[in-house]
């Protein structure tokens, strides 16, 4: 019999142009599983594919902007406590994230000696050259409730992609939301915003640490080997692309999106690379002249 699985998702103001990728690659590519979703939208319900699907639930939510629509997550999610309580498991997921190739529920599902709980390593780790947790950008400020002192922490997670048992998962919630809420009160938001939070809920517990192939970022995947690419499992889909729109208008900061334009970025690398030969005697002399 398959465990009863929650998925979260939060899809306000243009995210939810994600959704449906995300959706059916979940149908088709996460297994032994039964799946129910929460998404978090202020768009109308008509306009969220499969919201007439009894196992996709909807709850309108008011879009406040950034960072408060990241921060609030489980805020978010304690909200509906009730609901989330009846199902094995509870996961995350970053609007932009995708299945990409058959994932087990196995490969996700924490163990005892895991607390419950499974997160994902941060995709940046992997071009940096951090050799020490104290390299990592943790909040360092003691009056945050965030706050991860120097020689402290191992590893340094998403916020992406989290989730686990759904006593643990609810759990961890509600004490991030109280967090949360404390620095708010206090004039405080973590450098990382919930991803701050959940770094220093995580620092010192033992937890399911999923690797690089269930959150590979799409812009690499054509730099990688076709043989090598089938270990990918989940993605994160590239925001900064014209298909989405851009970043910037995603979050609502401009009403254009991305002028998507064949061999554009090609034709601009070109272009800065004749400026920047072409600048340096320039800089020779600028530097001779003054020393």
């Amino acid at each position: 019999m398959n465990n009863k699985v929650a998925i979260l998702y939060i899809a306000l103001g243009r995210y939810s142009i994600f959704w449906k990728e995300f959706y059916l690659s979940a149908e088709k590519l996460l297994e032994n599983a039964d799946k129910e979703y929460f998404i978090w939208t202020d768009n109308p319900a008509n306009e969220i594919y499969a919201s007439d699907n009894a196992r996709v639930h909807i709850i309108t939510a008011q879009k406040k902007g950034w960072p408060y629509d990241t921060l609030l997550r489980f805020e978010m999610f304690v909200a509906i406590e009730k609901q989330l309580e009846t199902f094995d498991y509870i996961y995350f997921f970053n609007a932009n994230f995708q299945f990409f190739n058959p994932t087990d529920l196995t490969e996700i599902a924490p163990r005892a000696w895991d607390n419950g709980l499974v997160a994902g390593i941060h995709p940046g780790i992997l071009t940096t050259k951090i050799t020490s947790p104290d390299q990592h950008s943790y909040e360092r400020r003691p009056q945050s409730t965030a706050y991860i002192p120097f020689g402290s922490g191992q590893h340094y997670v998403c916020g992406a992609f989290n989730g686990g048992t759904a006593a643990a998962y609810l759990e961890m919630c509600k004490t991030l939301s109280t967090n949360i809420r404390t620095d708010l009160d206090n004039e405080i938001i973590a450098c990382v915003d919930d991803e701050s939070h959940l770094n220093a809920y995580l620092a010192n517990r033992n937890f399911l640490l999923c690797g690089a192939a269930y959150g590979f970022p799409e812009a690499k995947l054509k730099w990688m080997p076709k043989k090598y690419s089938t270990m990918v499992k989940i993605i994160s889909r590239q925001k900064n692309n014209p298909k989405y729109g851009g970043e910037r208008w995603l979050r609502g900061q401009t009403d254009h999106k991305m002028l998507n334009i064949p061999g554009l970025k090609a034709t601009g690398r070109i272009i800065a690379g004749l400026l920047f030969w072409w600048s340096k005697p320039i800089r020779q002399k600028i530097r001779s002249y003054c020393g």
